[in-house]
């Protein structure tokens, strides 16, 4: 295995990823070549809140900006969105716009499904990854409603 200075910069990215961050590095060599190199300018929609979704993002470089329940967040390299999309295939749940020029690597539910039946370590590990995204959800609609015992069940 090469060091990790030497991978190609899309695996070098994927392995900053929470979705992947557990994988083995072979795992995660194997995701790069079923994703694609995407670049956006500045103000371009990568995606739009409500359009058929399909495939996973990971910023390569580049900001983009999350606009979703009023909010708006900034995504920054090896971070990801799309993953409801791509596991689902769900609508969009929000806008990406690309806030300065952005490269990102696509990878489509229609290469990824299968390339999770052949590589059980990889659906194990983003089902983990999943898991632990949901709980954070969780615990940001449960800090937000207020302290326990306050509400109607």
């Amino acid at each position: 295995m090469a060091d990790l200075d030497e991978l190609p910069p899309e695996v070098q990215a994927l392995r900053k990823v929470l979705f992947f961050e557990d994988l083995t590095p072979e795992d995660v060599e194997r995701v790069a070549t079923i994703g694609e190199r995407r670049t956006y300018q500045a103000g371009e929609s990568i995606v739009r809140k409500e359009e058929e979704g399909l495939d996973l993002f990971v910023v390569l470089s580049g900001t983009a900006q999350v606009q979703a329940g009023g909010k708006v967040h900034t995504l920054g390299p090896g971070q990801f969105f799309g993953e409801m999309a791509l596991l689902a295939g769900r609508p969009r749940s929000a806008t990406v716009t690309a806030a300065e020029p952005v490269e990102a690597m696509t990878i489509r539910a229609m290469y990824f499904k299968p390339f999770l039946v052949k590589n059980g370590s990889v659906a194990v590990a983003l089902l983990e990854g999943v898991a632990a995204r949901l709980r954070e959800v969780q615990d940001r609609v449960d800090a937000a409603s207020g302290p326990p015992g306050s509400g109607e069940h």
